[in-house]
């Protein structure tokens, strides 16, 4: 039942969102994942730090540009921590709404009940179709931000098995500083 003058459509006539959720088998296996993270080989010396992939090419990377790989890899870690918390949100806002439109069924049994005019139950029903959706969004926002924490923990996670070497290197060079070793010992 629409709400007469209005572009509020009848109840239940406006679709879910449609979501396609990747099977777990596909997710979590490495085996299906792109280019798995092979470890690079590295020697430092008083020119920087030599890194070798196992494809055989070779690179110099300066002291900068290796601090530079661990805070790449730190704010892809840090991000996958803010989508955690966001994910937890976005499942409470999905849980409030489907309280809310409980209450509001609740609400047009009492009104129904009563005796009460057919605008208000209309209003009542237009609240809980738009609670639905706000539901169903949430719970799309979820599934999106719960696959870019995945991405993130997965993008760092295989960055620091790729360049762990390379920061082992330098740690364990003599030409390290104390400062620095401390730092990449601390990883």
């Amino acid at each position: 039942m629409g709400v007469p003058g209005s572009s509020v459509p009848p109840v239940g006539t406006i679709p879910h969102p449609r979501t396609v959720p990747l099977p777990d088998h596909i997710r979590k296996d490495p085996t299906l994942q792109p280019n798995p993270p092979v470890p690079h080989a590295a020697t430092v010396d008083d020119n920087g730090v030599h890194v070798t992939t196992d494809a055989g090419k070779s690179r110099t990377y300066s002291g900068g540009e290796v601090m530079n790989l661990t805070q790449v890899i730190d704010l892809a870690d840090g991000s996958a921590t803010l989508c955690q918390a966001s994910t937890e949100t976005a499942l409470e806002l999905m849980d409030e709404s489907v309280e809310l439109a409980t209450d509001c069924d609740s609400l047009i049994a009492e009104i129904t009940a009563k005796g009460v005019g057919g605008g208000l139950i209309g209003k009542c029903e237009y609240l809980k179709e738009q609670l639905d959706l706000q539901a169903a969004a949430a719970k799309e926002v979820h599934d999106k931000i719960q696959g870019g924490e995945e991405a993130c923990r997965t993008a760092s996670a295989n960055a620091e098995l790729r360049h762990g070497p390379i920061f082992r290197a330098v740690a364990d060079s003599p030409l390290t500083k104390p400062a620095e070793r401390d730092f990449y010992n601390a990883r």
